[in-house]
This record gives C-alpha cells, sequence and structure tokens, in this order.
C-alpha cells in the first residue's frame, strides 16, 4: 500500500514535467516517422533481359522467352546487342545441339558487378533451360503442347505472410524499445534528484522501508513505460499500419517485462551515484550507447559477428530480438523464453541491489 502512494505522487508530479511528456508521447512519433520515411524499402524493380537470336531458327529463342515470361521476367527480342542492360545470346546451332542431347552454351551479357537480380535472372534461366532441355523442340514436344517437362506443386505450410521489418515495421518497433529503454532509464535515475533535495528523507521519516520506496519508485517508472508502450502500439496500428505479433498478449507482456527491468536499472544507477547532473547523464549516455549495440538504430543482420555477439548481451539486444522475432516470424513464449529470463534475473538483481544500496 505505501508502495502505490508512492508510486501515485511520482506520476502525478511527472504529468507536471513539460519535458517528460514530449520524450513520453510526442518525440517518438517524430523519430519513428522520419526514420520510418529513410528505411522504407524501394518499390521492386522488374527483371528484364533482351534476347539476341543468333540461330539458324528462332525455335531456342521461343521458348526461352516464352519460359521466362512466365517467371515475370520482361523480354525484349533485339537485332543487334545493345550497348547497356542485360542480354541474353542464343548462339548460332543451339536447335541442332538441343535435338542432339548436347548442351547449350548461352552468352548473358551484363554490367562487371554481380547484382541480386541478376543472380536471379541466372537461376531463371537455368531453369528454363532445364525445362528447355527435358521438353526438346520441335513439334509435338512438351512445350508446345503447355505440358511443362518440370512440375512445381504450391503447399501451404500454414504459416502467415510476415512483411520484412524495414521502413515503418521497424522503426515503430525499435523506436518503441529505444524511447521505452531511454525514458525509463532517466526517470529511475531522478531518484538521485530526491535525495538531494531531501524528499527520500522525509519519505523515510514514515514507517517505511527502502525496498517500499523502491517498488514505488519502480511502479511510478513502469506505468510511465506502459502508458508509452500501449500508446506507440495504437499509433503504429492506426496510422503506420503495422502487422504486429501472432500473439499480441505475449508481446505485450514480453515488452512490459522489458519496461520493468529498465526502470529497475535507471533506479539502480540513481542509488548509486549521489550527483543528480551525472546520474541523468550517465542514464542518457548508457540509453544512447546500449541502442545502436543492440540493433535500434540499424539491423543486426547487416553487422559483423562481434557486433551480434554484443546483442546478446545487453537489454536492448534482448528486446530488439525478441520483439523482431514476434513481428517477422510469428515467434512465441517458447523462442523468447531465454530472453524473458534474462530480463527478469536482471530485474531480480538491480531491485535488490537497489533496496540494499539506497541512502536517503
Amino acid at each position: 500500500m505505501i508502495a502505490w502512494v508512492i508510486a501515485v505522487n511520482e506520476w502525478k508530479q511527472l504529468l507536471r514535467e513539460r519535458e517528460a511528456v514530449f520524450w513520453i508521447f510526442i518525440g517518438p512519433v517524430l523519430f519513428i516517422t522520419f526514420f520510418g520515411i529513410l528505411m522504407k524499402p524501394a518499390e521492386p524493380v522488374p527483371l528484364r533481359v533482351a534476347i539476341l537470336n543468333t540461330d539458324s531458327t528462332g525455335e531456342v529463342a521461343e521458348q526461352i522467352e516464352a519460359y521466362l515470361r512466365q517467371e515475370d521476367v520482361e523480354v525484349e527480342r533485339v537485332g543487334s546487342l545493345p550497348e547497356q542492360g542485360r542480354t541474353l545470346v542464343i548462339p548460332d546451332g543451339s536447335v541442332e545441339a538441343l535435338r542432339a542431347g548436347d548442351p547449350i552454351q548461352l552468352v548473358l551479357r551484363t554490367g562487371k558487378e554481380e547484382s541480386a537480380q541478376e543472380r536471379s535472372l541466372q537461376f531463371k534461366i537455368h531453369k528454363a533451360l532445364t525445362r528447355l532441355f527435358l521438353g526438346g523442340v520441335g513439334p509435338g514436344n512438351p512445350a508446345r503442347n503447355n505440358d511443362d517437362p518440370i512440375r512445381l506443386t504450391r503447399l501451404d505450410l500454414g504459416i502467415g505472410h510476415r512483411e520484412a521489418t524495414s521502413g515503418f515495421q521497424r522503426s515503430v518497433a525499435a523506436y518503441m524499445v529505444m524511447f521505452v529503454f531511454m525514458n525509463l532509464l532517466i526517470g529511475g535515475s531522478t531518484i538521485a534528484e530526491d535525495r538531494a533535495s531531501g524528499r527520500l528523507r522525509r519519505i523515510a521519516l514514515a514507517p517505511v522501508r527502502k525496498r517500499d520506496i523502491i517498488l514505488g519508485k519502480l511502479l511510478s517508472r513502469f506505468t510511465v513505460g506502459w502508458i508509452q508502450i500501449i500508446y506507440l502500439l495504437m499509433i503504429g496500428t492506426w496510422i503506420f499500419h503495422i502487422q504486429w505479433a501472432q500473439r499480441n498478449w505475449f508481446f505485450i507482456l514480453f515488452m512490459s517485462l522489458f519496461a520493468m527491468t529498465s526502470a529497475s536499472i535507471g533506479i539502480l544507477i540513481g542509488t548509486m551515484v549521489r550527483d543528480p547532473d551525472k546520474a541523468i547523464s550517465i542514464a542518457i549516455w548508457s540509453a544512447m550507447i546500449l541502442s545502436p549495440l543492440g540493433g535500434l538504430w540499424w539491423p543486426l543482420e547487416i553487422v559483423g559477428p562481434t557486433m551480434r555477439r554484443i546483442a546478446d548481451f545487453i537489454p536492448t539486444g534482448w528486446a530488439m530480438q525478441g520483439v523482431n522475432s514476434m513481428l517477422a516470424f510469428g515467434a512465441g513464449p517458447a523462442e523468447l523464453a531465454p530472453f524473458c529470463f534474462a530480463f527478469a534475473a536482471l530485474l531480480l538483481a538491480t531491485f535488490a541491489l537497489s533496496s540494499r544500496l539506497l541512502k536517503t
């Protein structure tokens, strides 16, 4: 009961601070919008290729073109080798080699550097050649009778489509984690201000234990984080049209555990550092350093193994990996249990240490 009274008073005091309200409700939306636009993926560029036929007949070129069009490749027939773009050259003697069962040596002219699009085009060309070789050419062959020599059967695995975490799909999640972590670290460290102003001493005059003081501070800061999480979830859903986790209840539970742990870390900073300005500076710098290391500023998939290993040992890394797993791959409690246990252990350790080190 005493802890709850402390928490309510803390919350009322926080609402009077305009700067705190800005960084809870307005600042995160500005960051989400700006970086969501920057990280928005480009529209997919269709695969295009020109076909230059130097064979005596056009049978091979026609069937290669038909197969590539079935693979959504834009094909253009040309009479001479163009200066730019990708060009597939059908050499002379191709139809005779195919009928004799000999290999066909097609030539794909492209840029100096191999791109992902070029690799995709090469795969589709190899696939077309395989179908052509098995089907053959000439009257009555399977290709001409629309009876593909290679058939693909698509089966539903029962896994819902998950949009890649880019654009707003990533920025909402990343900056929700970042601002919850930063605000709760800074908010928890203000316990040093309460000590310097004598407020903690006045609270200690009542029959209240140090553990109750820490619990009251923790509940007040957790409430801030929880409100910010729900607020950003609604913003992400209604304004940015984000696709959230398959188990929203577990997503909220996971983020709540992260918020409670972040608040406890901030309180520990405030109990260990007596100077209020220094405590807040440590909280800010901790958030600014741990955010990029945890993959909040850029995807961990694009960094080296050392940074990915670091993210496995810091709370921002646990949070972002968990959130990304839920949003991108539909992960649930079983997959994220290690992160939950890590948060719980860190929460208990920091709470116990803060209760022990608190001096009024």
